[in-house]
């Protein structure tokens, strides 16, 4: 196993193996130290954030736990496959967008996904659009540019497709099931094509 360090800027990174599809690496504004660990079949991210709370009960953080009240996503949900073939061919007109906090995102991500993370989503969605860049290192989506949102589990997603809609939006979707669907199946894939060897 390699282990990369590295200094960053406070922005998105990109990195590009040459075995695997791009990934991103999201870290903080706050966040300075990155860590990347590789193996020969996966690219795993992790951050130090400085300054940052890896705590559950910040309140900056979104905490669905807390939130009984938040809204319920009843629009367009996307398929682990739908996600998938967005992630394998990337486009300039449709974005994966990662609405969990960098601590989380640092664990690891979707490939080819974007970071806007819930504790300051609405206020990037209201951002000019040179400003929504300069902060998250992407282009801010067009109002009816596919956008698909996950998170951990599915509820924090449905609640920035809701807002995304709400603020004007209109091809939004919610991947249900998001990070940790992705995972399992992701190791479901591997171990068949492990088992097929």
């Amino acid at each position: 196993m390699t282990v990369v360090s590295m200094r960053l800027r406070p922005a998105t990174r990109i990195l590009r193996t040459a075995t695997r599809p791009i990934s991103t690496a999201v870290v903080s504004q706050q966040a300075r130290s990155f860590t990347a660990l590789s193996s020969a079949s996966n690219l795993r991210f992790k951050a130090m954030p400085l300054g940052v709370s890896n705590n559950s009960t910040d309140p900056r953080r979104f905490n669905s736990q807390k939130a009984p009240d938040a809204p319920t996503w009843n629009g367009p949900i996307a398929s682990y496959r739908e996600v998938k073939a967005k992630s394998d061919q990337p486009s300039t007109t449709s974005y994966l967008v990662d609405v969990r906090e960098p601590d989380e995102i640092a664990q690891g991500s979707i490939p080819s996904s974007v970071a806007i993370p819930l504790s300051g989503f609405t206020t990037s969605l209201l951002l000019p659009d040179i400003e929504f860049e300069e902060k998250h290192g992407f282009k801010k989506p067009g109002k009816d540019e596919e956008i698909i949102f996950y998170c951990r589990s599915g509820k924090r997603s449905g609640t920035a497709a809701t807002e995304a809609r709400n603020r004007g939006w209109t091809n939004v979707k919610s991947y249900e099931g998001s990070w940790l669907d992705w995972v399992a199946r992701e190791q479901e894939r591997q171990k068949k094509d492990f088992d097929d060897d």
